[in-house]
């Protein structure tokens, strides 16, 4: 789940966010599954689990600051309604 930091729109950030998340999911799923048969070796699943969530809850962030035009890198989008300088009715296209 590459996104380009320069030219991304926070609806990218979002689905970035919910791949994140359901990748998270998957991990604690198999975190489980190992730990029945093998004990302790889940751990390493688990900690895949607990970085994709951090990797969620920051896309989801940065789409806030998009939409907020807080972002601190430059983006056309910074700012923009919804965070997508396409959607701005002054717009010149």
């Amino acid at each position: 789940m590459s996104i380009d930091a320069n030219n991304a729109t926070a609806q990218d950030f979002e689905n970035a966010a919910q791949g994140y998340a359901n990748s998270s999911w998957r991990w604690f799923i198999l975190a489980a599954v190992i730990f029945y048969f093998f004990n302790w070796w889940a751990i390493i699943p688990l900690v895949f689990g607990i970085f994709a969530v951090v990797q969620s809850i920051g896309s989801t962030k940065q789409a806030g600051h998009l939409r907020g035009g807080t972002y601190t890198i430059p983006n056309p989008n910074n700012g923009a309604p919804d965070g997508n300088a396409s959607n701005n009715p002054t717009s010149e296209i």
